[in-house]
């Protein structure tokens, strides 16, 4: 990363615009046919079944009705037309859809009919040796190209179960159409003392045109095993693994693995081309405010190709060692193909047909079409500002990306201009726009019928100004390929920016930042005065926002953001994380004007900012995952929240720092912390702060292997990668999750092998941070 300096009074707008070229040099590697399939030997499932089963209990071998129920839709019966052993197995049958009116609460909410459940009840049972259980499982859907399946765990002991925050005892799967399927449901996390049910669940979630309104699953052979249970909470390291960057490591970066329980004294990177032996070193003990970790510091390592790390009977997965770009490039592509496969309004083979042909949205006696961009969760639902926020990320990318990959370039801007086209065609032109759409069911495309949902315009500032940036920025890209376009995308910008000028009612920092961002890409495109005085005002209130002297005489901490101007709260994100649009904004700020009288002001703000994090980063070494930052315990809400503030480091009576955010039931810190590590390396580019790069890296890190689970969160790439919540789509290729949680109100890392909304969800949001930090590491 380089810094830059750029004085726009003396250049011209020929001069920043973005030219496409195809026939610029491209490293030569060609883009994988999408939708991409994910080695199946690298899942956790393959791990589970290559489990040894200890001890084995059959609790239903599915000969009777005995102790069997069932709740909700559909009917349950015994079946001889199919069975995995003996002569009967239990049929579920369900439609796909209940009978509710158009204005019933059950779906004008955009989530499904209701479910159709067969419970095995158990009669207070103690569990508590048993870890996982096992069944098999055939549907039969006839043209469904991803089924689904939820399973629930019914507890009524100490801990209750299902959970009330976290979900707890809730796991989808997605199985194989038309075959026996072994479904394993690792249970050890869960309270078990006093077990009263298993349930298997169907949700009633519609169905595609030519599909079958009418699903059938068969169940059999459900067992209780003993198995040896995964690491699924707390800092240390999985019993016996090595924690480690799964695809590789960066030849200018360090290199680190980390391990809790070894035996043995040194650790060996090894040649997998040679079998050499490249480097021996004494595995260092460390202590931190997490822990006792096992240090395995291979940084010195500079030649590239394939290896592995020993440690007594403890090996790693093969990884590379190379230049960032190519060991990155698989995750722009994966990534790109998860956006790809999560198109609506397109043919996606294997995951669905051209989709709700019905979805409109409304304003007063107008509406439109909103089906297209992409679905943006593990439901099909839609969104304004990840979807804006996706397609900038994709622009700024393919800008770097340009001369050196030509392809990969023009495929983000293919995809970019998708989800383009449906910001474009869900605004109404006043002001009002479709900001959010829930969908959580496939539709029969027919507008007029049972399963319409139709979502209402708004007209929010907040929304209008994340457009106006993406749209100026898109203008800015495609002007060369494709002017008429970009003259419209720049048209739109100017009448949104306006829109959002004219709406403000009550300021904050997150509106400043997206403010300030917008202002600045309508300057850059139009060099008009009037943009650069807001930028300018902007970044003035988003300096009275931050905390610039010691929090307190025995807290030395500052730099951090309040809420707005008032500084009475502290800016914290549960789970979507817009942190890095202010500091973003005030290094942009110092670039395009440095001669500006503020200039010195706003440097100094992105250095206490820099300066903070750093501080905070020290209190999660090993791993330097990025904290949720400082909580003011006199602001809790509730007792809950309370107990949650406390469970972090305690800095004095009122202030405590926390590794996760506060929250309920929206969880998960990849948005937040991908969105502070891209405030970052703005920073880190700007003043050429090599530290802060490093800690950004330290972020990707993190989430493909580098943490306590050793496990990959991003489907697909690396290693004991686990099911993500797509219950419609199914497991994407480089989908990435929202986020580790926390079990309770403890503050420490939870991430069980169960599988649900939202924490393991896919969101287009952390995928849209992790390609707009590519862009900074690709400078």
């Amino acid at each position: 990363m380089k810094k830059k300096t750029r004085n726009f009074s003396r250049i011209y707008p020929c001069f920043i615009i973005l030219l496409i070229s195809l026939t610029n040099f491209s490293l030569g590697q060609s883009l994988p046919d999408m939708p991409m399939e994910a080695p199946q030997e690298n899942t956790l499932r393959y791990e589970w079944s290559q489990k040894s089963i200890f001890e084995s209990k059959l609790l239903s071998g599915i000969e009777s009705m005995e102790s069997w129920d069932h709740e909700g839709y559909g009917s349950l019966s015994l079946s001889e037309d199919k069975y995995y052993k003996g002569g009967t197995s239990l049929l579920l049958t369900a439609p796909t859809k209940g009978e509710a009116p158009t204005t019933s609460e059950s779906f004008t909410d955009g989530r499904p009919w209701g479910a159709a459940s067969a419970i095995y009840n158990v009669p207070n049972e103690d569990w508590s040796e048993w870890n996982r259980i096992s069944f098999w499982v055939y549907p039969d859907l006839p043209g469904f190209k991803v089924v689904s399946l939820s399973l629930v765990f019914h507890n009524d002991g100490e801990e209750k179960v299902p959970g009330p925050y976290n979900r707890n005892g809730l796991n989808y799967k997605i199985l194989k159409n038309h075959q026996w399927n072994k479904v394993y449901w690792e249970i050890a996390h869960l309270g078990r003392d006093k077990v009263t049910g298993i349930e298997l669940r169907y949700r009633l979630q519609g169905n595609e045109p030519g599909a079958t309104e009418t699903v059938k699953y068969y169940f059999d052979e459900i067992h209780l095993e003993k198995v040896k249970p995964d690491h699924y909470e707390g800092w240390n390291v999985a019993p016996g693994h090595i924690a480690h960057n799964h695809i590789g490591y960066a030849t200018e970066f360090p290199k680190r693995a980390l391990a809790s329980d070894l035996s043995a004294k040194n650790f060996k990177l090894v040649d997998v081309t040679t079998n050499r032996t490249v480097l021996e070193k004494p595995i260092k003990t460390k202590k931190t405010s997490l822990g006792t970790f096992q240090v395995m510091d291979f940084s010195e390592v500079g030649r590239t190709g394939e290896f592995v790390l020993k440690a007594g009977d403890a090996q790693t997965k093969p990884f590379q060692i190379s230049r960032f770009e190519e060991i990155y490039r698989s995750t722009l592509i994966k990534t790109i193909n998860h956006f790809y496969c999560q198109r609506c309004g397109a043919d996606i083979p294997g995951i669905h047909d051209v989709c709700h042909r019905d979805w409109t949205g409304i304003h007063g006696d107008k509406s439109l079409q909103i089906n297209g961009g992409w679905h943006d969760a593990g439901d099909l639902s839609q969104g304004l500002v990840n979807t804006a926020e996706s397609i900038y990320s994709m622009f700024s990318l393919a800008e770097e990306l340009r001369d050196s990959e030509a392809e990969l370039s023009q495929r983000l801007l293919e995809e970019a201009k998708w989800g383009l086209d449906w910001m474009l065609k869900t605004r109404f032109g006043d002001g009002y726009r479709i900001t959010w759409s829930t969908m959580d069911f496939w539709t029969d495309g027919i507008i007029g019928t049972l399963d319409d949902v139709p979502s209402e315009a708004s007209n929010n500032p907040h929304a209008n100004f994340v457009a106006a940036k993406t749209e100026a920025r898109a203008a800015q890209s495609i002007k060369k390929k494709d002017p008429g376009l970009a003259g419209y995308a720049l048209q739109c910008a100017k009448q949104d920016w306006s829109f959002a000028m004219e709406n403000i009612s009550n300021m904050n920092i997150e509106l400043a930042g997206y403010a300030l961002n917008a202002s600045l890409n309508l300057y850059e495109t139009t060099l008009n005065e009037k943009y650069k005085n807001a930028a300018l005002s902007y970044g003035n209130y988003i300096l009275r926002c931050q905390q610039q002297e010691n929090l307190a005489t025995n807290v030395s901490l500052k730099g951090f953001f309040y809420r707005d101007s008032t500084r009475e709260d502290i800016l914290h994100y549960k789970h979507r994380g817009h942190e890095q649009e202010p500091i973003v904004g005030l290094v942009r700020l110092c670039e395009f004007f440095p001669e500006n009288a503020n200039a010195e002001k706003w440097e100094n703000a992105i250095r206490l900012y820099a300066n903070y994090y750093k501080d905070i980063t020290e209190y999660t070494d090993p791993y330097f995952m990025i904290p949720a930052g400082i909580y003011d315990l006199s602001k809790a809400e509730d007792e809950v929240e309370r107990e949650q503030i406390k469970s972090g480091f305690r800095l004095n009576g009122r202030y405590y720092l926390k590794s996760f955010p506060t929250w309920e039931s929206f969880r998960g810190n990849s948005g937040t912390i991908l969105s502070q590590a891209k405030g970052l390396t703005k920073i880190g580019s700007y003043l050429e702060d090599r530290d802060l790069e490093i800690l950004a890296y330290r972020q990707l890190e993190w989430h493909l292997g580098l943490n306590p689970f050793n496990q990959s969160l991003m489907y697909g790439e690396g290693y004991r990668y686990g099911n993500q919540y797509s219950a419609m789509s199914g497991n994407i290729v480089g989908g990435l999750p929202v986020g580790v949680q926390t079990h309770f109100n403890r503050d420490l890392p939870y991430w069980p092998s169960e599988n649900c909304y939202n924490w393991k969800e896919i969101w287009v949001h952390p995928s849209s941070r992790w390609l707009w930090l590519m862009s900074d590491f690709y400078q």
